[in-house]
């Protein structure tokens, strides 16, 4: 969902209301969730253990 979101709002920034935006935003998303679903795979393992270490009460 945020990769869809985040871009949509950059597609319509970067080339404003026009005919055929519908089309270029989802070739652009498509481009975005190639590469944000296996980062997150990746990074979110990383960022658990991580924010477990720092909250593990003591």
């Amino acid at each position: 969902m945020m990769s869809c979101l985040v871009s949509f709002i950059s597609t319509v920034r970067g080339v404003g209301l026009i005919n055929g935006r519908v089309a270029l935003w989802l070739t652009k998303w498509m481009a975005s969730w190639a590469v944000a679903f296996p980062a997150v795979l990746v990074v979110a393992p990383i960022a658990r253990r991580m924010v477990m270490a720092l909250t593990r009460a003591t």
